[in-house]
């Protein structure tokens, strides 16, 4: 495994000045970290636990190469030759030397074996109370869990790795589906014993219980454990720190607006802004060193904007003039359009609410634009009802999408070039505002599916009518209850928040709905493509046993 093998030469490196052939060589150096004193404080650990949430930070971040979590499934399509690229085309995308196969591969194993260096070395270290320590304990192994769930889901059984590896190692064999799943329950398990309370966090974006439960619920349902995600999510809808937010709140409650939009607004998804529905949230610092969030360049925050908003300001009108002056916030932002949502997100979920549905409300998903060039002679007027779109839409310029992408007319102003035009410079492009990783809306949609495992489709109409009530959608019967009914109702109310890849994986439903709802995917995409391949480069490196590869592949 060429990440974890590269972290072992690093480690072995270390070692080697610890080698004691001369009792001078024992000093241990103050002035700066080395083997000897980066983990001798509680610190030391709670630095290490930091990177770990750092590369978390990066997991999706709407990335063109980073939507492997959305790109050729039921939701989303890519925006630029969609027949060929971004899986439009599944057997040249999807392959044992794909690089998004290799780098979710490597990325999963740092945060593994991160964590097991911290969990290795803490029993060394002397803290004021064994709370403390079992609360660093469980922020580690719910990473470790956390990477294990995400890994099971992409490529099924993986080799499980629980202990800090200081040689190298080149005979790794692949674990179980079964035995990866039961070894993320133990870690998310003391990781929901451990983690403090939401309301006893040290900081905003740091893990609770809560977030442990949500994700053992996750796990129990790939077990179908029906009673015990049950009871896990319970613990998280009950937990009276928790509520949907059904009220307005925040920094534009005074603006026309719903709940559900105000979810989204800048500044309004952690506690200290009255948010009692975010249960983890990723705090991204704008301008701040190492805060994820920067005016320079769009690539070192969350590109969700720039990848997903179309490229609505190259469009123009009908005489051949610009329609746009530019890329403004009050049009959404500096979009290029490399991602577009299928037809059946910006269409076909709707159609029994359209009008209803506040999620599918214009201020929350974006479908018309107006001309705002005052050179052209269209300028006010409707884009839609202006412009042959047959003509004009390539797939990129024109298509819906949820305005929860962006930060629309919210932009900080360093970001903007001409404040007389709200034109934004070609370094903006990010979603300027925190991420939700967990909401406890999908801890409802959770539970659902585990009424429904169990049979009981009026306990999961119930939950299911939580998160539409707060939408004013109309409320599902009992009997149109159903694993796809549920699938499409986290589609309404998650979209791109949603790692939807890993959602039908889980479920064993990728390909089935790739197929019905993805127009380019759904042509290309073969049964073995429900799980990733394993990479050829681990395979190959891996000399000294078989790291077999999944069914289907050819290395």
């Amino acid at each position: 495994m060429k990440y974890l093998k590269f972290l072992f030469v690093v480690a072995i490196s270390l070692q080697l000045f610890s080698c004691d052939e001369m009792e001078v060589l024992k000093e241990v150096p103050l002035d700066f970290y080395s083997p000897e004193n980066s983990y001798t404080k509680p610190v030391h650990i709670e630095t290490a636990l930091n990177g770990i949430y750092g590369s978390v930070r990066g997991f999706y971040n709407g990335h063109e190469g980073r939507e492997d979590i959305h790109l050729g499934t039921d939701l989303a399509m890519g925006g630029i030759n969609p027949a060929t690229r971004a899986f439009g085309d599944y057997p040249s995308s999807l392959t044992p030397t794909s690089g998004i196969v290799s780098s979710r591969w490597g990325d999963m194993y740092r945060v593994i074996y991160l964590s097991n260096v911290i969990l290795n070395r803490i029993s060394d270290i002397e803290y004021l109370t064994e709370d403390e320590k079992n609360e660093h304990i469980g922020e580690a192994r719910f990473f470790r869990g956390w990477a294990y769930r995400t890994l099971v889901f992409f490529y099924g059984g993986v080799p499980i790795v629980t202990e800090e590896i200081s040689s190298p190692k080149r005979d790794f064999v692949r674990n179980s589906k079964e035995e990866v799943l039961a070894q993320c329950v133990k870690d998310f398990l003391f990781a929901a014993t451990n983690l403090p309370k939401i309301s006893d966090v040290a900081a905003e974006g740091r893990l609770c219980q809560a977030a442990a439960n949500h994700m053992l619920t996750e796990i129990y349902l790939a077990q179908k454990d029906w009673d015990n995600a049950i009871a896990a999510s319970s613990k998280v809808i009950d937990d009276p720190n928790f509520s949907l937010m059904t009220e307005r709140f925040g920094v534009k409650a005074d603006q026309d607006g719903d709940p559900y939009w105000d979810l989204f607004q800048r500044n309004n998804q952690n506690r200290s802004a009255g948010n009692k529905e975010g249960i983890w949230v990723i705090q991204i610092e704008f301008d701040t060193p190492g805060g994820g969030g920067s005016k320079n360049h769009w690539s070192a925050q969350s590109q969700f904007e720039r990848f997903i908003v179309p490229l609505y300001w190259y469009l123009k009108d009908p005489d051949g003039v610009n329609g746009f002056v530019g890329p403004t916030s009050k049009n959404g932002g500096r979009g290029i359009g490399n991602v577009r949502p299928t037809d059946h997100y910006i269409y076909e979920i709707w159609q029994s609410d359209w009008d209803n549905d506040l999620r599918n409300h214009s201020r929350n998903i974006q479908r018309d634009w107006v001309f705002d060039n005052p050179n052209s002679a269209y300028y006010g007027l409707k884009v839609s009802e202006n412009l042959d779109l047959s003509k004009n839409d390539t797939l990129r310029w024109f298509f819906a999408y949820p305005t929860k992408l962006t930060t629309k007319g919210d932009h900080p102003a360093e970001v903007i070039q001409d404040p007389a035009t709200g034109v934004m410079f070609g370094s903006a492009g990010a979603t300027y505002r925190d991420r939700y990783m967990i909401r406890l809306a999908e801890t409802y949609l959770l539970r659902a599916e585990a009424y429904l495992g169990k049979g009981q489709k009026d306990k999961a109409a119930d939950d299911i009518n939580k998160v539409r009530g707060r939408a004013n959608a109309t409320l599902v019967a009992d009997g149109d209850v159903d694993i796809d009914y549920i699938l499409d109702e986290r589609m309404r109310e998650l979209d791109f928040f949603e790692q939807r890849r890993l959602t039908l994986s889980r479920l064993g439903m990728l390909v089935e709905r790739t197929r019905e709802y993805n127009p380019y995917s759904g042509e290309t995409i073969e049964d073995h493509n429900g799980l990733y391949p394993i990479p050829y480069s681990e395979i190959e490196r891996n000399s000294e046993a078989v790291l077999e590869q999944n069914p289907g592949y050819v290395n």
